[in-house]
């Protein structure tokens, strides 16, 4: 209905190797991560009742495979809710995306390019741009986010 809203945003993390699944939970708790069932988040200081309540999701895979939270793994995949977080939250985003790939050693990609702050940082400012010229609305919106709601319906 509404085309890209530019939603969530993906950031894959490849690990040098297989984490067992008690000391990964043990680095996310360190990096402020919290486990709710079997995925991972990092909660945002403040919301707004339609804003994503967190800053970042993490879904755990083995071999290509979603895994549970119990299970070892060796990709971690970042979600940013783009269109539901204030912009003022991305390079808060990207941080910890980096924290996170730090203390696993990992290396990154964004679509399909190597992770840089910056790089990730200017096309996530392309989205801004686009949300903004496009649709008249700007991340983390109540709009935007009733926009979603009806894109989905």
């Amino acid at each position: 209905m509404w085309g890209e809203l530019h939603e969530v945003k993906k950031i894959v993390v490849k690990l040098p190797e297989s984490i067992d699944a008690g000391k990964g939970n043990r680095l996310l708790r360190e990096l402020g991560a919290t486990l709710h069932y079997d995925v991972y988040s990092f909660d945002a200081n403040s919301s707004e009742i339609w804003q994503s309540d967190s800053v970042l999701h993490l879904h755990l895979f083995k071999e290509g495979s979603e895994v549970d939270a119990q299970d070892n793994f060796d990709e971690i995949h970042i979600f940013y809710p783009l269109a539901t977080r204030p912009s003022s939250d991305q390079l808060l985003a990207l941080e910890l995306s980096s924290n996170i790939i730090s203390k696993f050693g990992g290396s990154a990609s964004y679509q399909n390019q190597s992770f840089s702050v910056q790089g990730v940082q200017a096309e996530w400012d392309k989205c801004n741009s686009f949300l903004l010229k496009e649709w008249g609305e700007e991340p983390g919106s109540h709009s935007l986010r009733r926009m979603i709601e009806e894109n989905h319906a």
